[in-house]
């Protein structure tokens, strides 16, 4: 007999009750106007399809944005939200994913976290520090994510 195939887990499917709704409404509203997670960076890596940095013809892809930032600088939640995990990424620190409604937000390259699953944090709440990227540079990864749609950081924080 053949073995069964396993089948990749689905990601969790968010309810749409109404506070769900009112959370992301109010979260819409406010693209482009969120905060930055970090006080003082710069984008050193933007969303999407890049040319790789070394080799020719390759592409590599970026599910958010990249921010340098000062040593050890600490993180916050660019809004209100429920901390609906905190894991290790080899390669990429720690990261937390933050549930705002039916948006999901992902902060990753951490060195350190300081709230845990199931924590409710408001805007500008300290989540943890920035880490060092593999090159020594101090950077927080950004992502957001409406349901499994990834959306592009730097349209939604203030410029």
């Amino acid at each position: 007999a053949k073995p069964a195939e396993k089948k990749p887990a689905a990601a969790p499917e968010i309810k749409m009750t109404p506070e769900t709704a009112a959370l992301s409404g109010k979260f819409e509203a406010n693209q482009g106007k969120l905060p930055w997670p970090v006080d003082k960076g710069a984008i050193t890596e933007t969303f999407g399809t890049h040319a790789h940095p070394v080799l020719k013809g390759i592409t590599t892809y970026n599910n958010g944005i990249d921010i340098a930032t000062s040593k050890n600088a600490p993180v916050k939640a660019i809004y209100d939200g429920e901390v609906m995990g905190v894991v290790s990424i080899p390669g990429s620190g720690d990261a937390i994913l933050i549930k705002h409604g039916e948006y999901l937000t992902v902060y990753s390259n951490l060195g350190r976290v300081v709230v845990e699953k199931g924590q409710k944090v408001k805007t500008g709440t300290v989540i943890g520090n920035a880490g060092e990227n593999d090159e020594g540079v101090t950077e927080a990864h950004l992502e957001i994510w409406k349901g499994k749609t990834k959306l592009n950081p730097a349209l939604w924080i203030a410029r």
